[in-house]
């Protein structure tokens, strides 16, 4: 069965894995928000935390858990039979400026799974600052304490991405894949199936040399 269009873009229910392709960046947050990660290409992305409060910090546990990615991995509730009114989100708005030296090229929320392009086809170069990077971003998990959020400090708080180059044509070329629709009105005669692997990764033949492409 062909992917679903819109696969990559959802919250995963198991943890996330990283694609080939992909670096993996992990790092500690010791020194307090924002937090700058090297990914490589001379872009960087810095974890921000912006709540415009300060009060609150000062107040509150250093070991106390602000955000943590283990609650988009948590398995989810069934949802219930009656409509509850919609509330408030406690959910705490951290962010990944993604940056090339000083161009920004793109903010990606830290949700766990989620991959984001940057900068989107709909951005533009600055006039006479040349072609940005794009890059690929993956978030991954991560886990941050209210210490963090006040200063620099070791509270156990971490980051965890992936990210690619994302401008690279491949170097690897084939005949488009068949429609599945086109392959299932061939005649039986000239169709070809297969199953192989543990991921069972269809392959379908066309015998007609014309018309062979490959369908996974």
């Amino acid at each position: 069965m062909p992917q679903f269009p819109i696969d990559r873009y959802l919250l995963p229910e198991t943890p996330v894995e990283v694609p080939e392709g992909f670096t993996e960046v992990r790092q500690s947050l010791t020194a307090g928000l924002p937090h700058r990660v090297e990914l490589g290409a001379g872009v960087h992305a810095v974890l921000i935390l912006p709540t415009g409060l300060a009060r609150q910090w000062l107040h509150t546990d250093p070991l106390a858990v602000v955000s943590s990615s283990a609650d988009d991995l948590a398995p989810r509730p069934a949802p219930p039979e009656a409509p509850r009114p919609p509330a408030l989100v406690g959910r705490v708005p951290l962010r990944l400026v993604v940056r090339q030296g000083t161009r920004i090229l793109g903010s990606v929320p830290l949700a766990a799974g989620l991959r984001r392009v940057c900068p989107d086809a709909g951005l533009s170069a600055d006039a006479g600052a040349g072609a940005p990077v794009t890059v690929e971003l993956l978030v991954l998990t991560w886990l941050l304490h209210a210490g963090t959020v006040r200063g620099s400090g070791d509270y156990g708080s971490s980051i965890a991405l992936a990210w690619r180059r994302a401008d690279r044509a491949v170097d690897q070329f084939g005949p488009p894949p068949i429609n599945e629709f086109v392959w299932r009105r061939r005649p039986p005669a000239q169709r070809v199936e297969s199953e192989l692997g543990p991921a069972r990764l269809r392959y379908r033949y066309l015998l007609d040399k014309k018309l062979r492409r490959v369908l996974r």
